[in-house]
């Protein structure tokens, strides 16, 4: 089958040009570039199945989404892998790497492989999966694995608490671990005492606003600074995730000077939201690590913009509406973002804070890259053909009818995008089309 893709403006590897692309079974067969691409790609594919004009629609790599919680084994009543990857489809994300805390957790092999059984099922998009650590598991941690995409070390207690705060075991994994460690990092002694204190002036009914300075933004230098210490003493591959204050972009632009293995990630919540956001949205966007200060979102963007953070995430992390309602200390930590990660993104180059090719490089590039992921991640004669056709001009208003998740809901709801998604392709099949999913691609492991 050959589908023909013509007229885009074809963003990778740091331009932008006019051009065709050919894709054939699962790969892009043939790219056309210059005045007289569309002319050489109907003279190259005279037979074609489909026939797509791009004209005035950017044509990038599909997204690989280092960080995000589909909540599948244990907890499909907030989020299936079925439903969370159709929403990640239509967010124009075609691979995803999935977060241990899960019910009960993954930290054993045979709860690894169990994942990927489920995926190969159930998934709409490409997919790894991270193997938990705790302060007890070295020993599953170090056991052959098929696919892994990293070990996931929270070294601040999150959702589904799996902290590891054991100085010794700590040491153990970054001296061993021959893969990628991604990490949380919120220093947990530090968010101890601050809710010790807030308790003291407010019992259970500390209010949200003080989400930020609870975990705060010492919480986060402090275990970022553990972690670099740690990368840069045993030469670990370090990726940190979810940046959330000014300083640890500081830091880690330091250490990256010294030892290229280490890398960061910006998340969609610390993109979009500040602590201003609480009066409006509410228990909504509560995270972990808290979104921060305006200077630190700003800085954030600007970091992802000039290549000092390397990747962008969605930390989609699904939760029910009734839980998102309760009272700040009991309501959990997470927001559901996938769906709309391009839009979301298209705005920041709309407002000029991010070039097109930066978004393309944090999210397509750099995260193929970091991962050694093969073949995915650019658009080149070869690759798996995962693509996303945006119309930049087309808006497009969120109402709850569209909404994939399982959970139904989204502090987007009610925004009107200044552009759209049109078309994504999975290994070379259209899956998705003007916001609705056309069929159930073919997906793979990604590792």
């Amino acid at each position: 089958m050959h589908i023909l893709i013509r007229n885009a403006t074809i963003v990778n590897e740091g331009s932008s040009i006019r051009g065709c692309v050919i894709l054939k079974g699962q790969r892009i067969d043939k790219i056309f570039q210059g005045e007289k691409a569309e002319q050489d790609a109907l003279r190259y594919c005279p037979d074609r199945d489909m026939d797509l004009d791009a004209a005035g629609k950017v044509l990038i790599p599909g997204i690989i989404d280092d960080q995000v919680h589909f909540r599948e084994p244990g907890q499909i009543r907030k989020g299936s892998m079925t439903q969370e990857s159709r929403a990640a489809l239509l967010g124009g994300v075609t691979s995803v790497m999935d977060m241990p805390n899960n019910t009960p957790p993954v930290t054993t092999t045979p709860a690894l492989e169990h994942k990927y059984d489920l995926a190969a099922a159930n998934m709409y998009v490409n997919y790894a999966f991270y193997m938990g650590s705790t302060n007890t598991n070295p020993e599953e941690v170090f056991a052959p694995k098929k696919h892994c995409c990293g070990l996931k070390i929270f070294m601040g207690s999150s959702t589904g608490n799996m902290l590891v705060d054991d100085p010794a075991v700590l040491d153990i994994f970054f001296k061993n671990y021959q893969g990628i460690i991604a990490t949380h990092c919120e220093e947990e002694s530090v968010i101890r005492k601050n809710t010790e204190l807030a308790r003291s002036h407010y019992g259970d009914d500390i209010p949200l606003i003080l989400h930020s300075t609870i975990r705060s933004r010492e919480a986060c230098i402090t275990s970022t600074r553990k972690a670099l210490d740690l990368a840069l003493k045993h030469r670990a591959r370090l990726h940190i995730l979810h940046i959330s204050t000014k300083e640890e972009v500081e830091l880690i632009r330091k250490a990256r000077r010294i030892h290229e293995g280490i890398s960061c990630e910006a998340s969609l919540p610390h993109i979009w939201f500040t602590r201003n956001d609480y009066v409006r949205y509410g228990t909504q966007i509560k995270c972990n690590p808290a979104v921060k200060t305006t200077e630190d979102r700003d800085a954030i963007i600007e970091a992802i913009e000039n290549g000092d953070i390397q990747a962008i995430g969605s930390d989609h992390a699904p939760h029910t509406w009734e839980e998102k309602q309760r009272p700040y200390t009991t309501a959990p930590s997470g927001i559901p973002l996938i769906q709309h990660t391009v839009q979301m993104l298209m705005e920041c180059v709309k407002d000029d804070k991010l070039s097109l090719t930066s978004l393309v490089n944090a999210c397509c590039h750099r995260p193929a890259s970091i991962f050694g992921i093969k073949e995915r991640g650019f658009i080149r004669e070869g690759f798996y053909a995962d693509l996303v056709l945006i119309d930049p001009e087309k808006e497009h208003l969120v109402t709850k009818s569209q909404l994939e998740y399982t959970c139904r809901w989204s502090p987007m709801e009610g925004y009107r995008f200044s552009s759209s998604v049109s078309h994504v392709f999975v290994n070379g099949t259209l899956a998705a089309e003007n916001g609705q999913i056309v069929q159930k691609p073919p997906v793979l492991p990604l590792m």
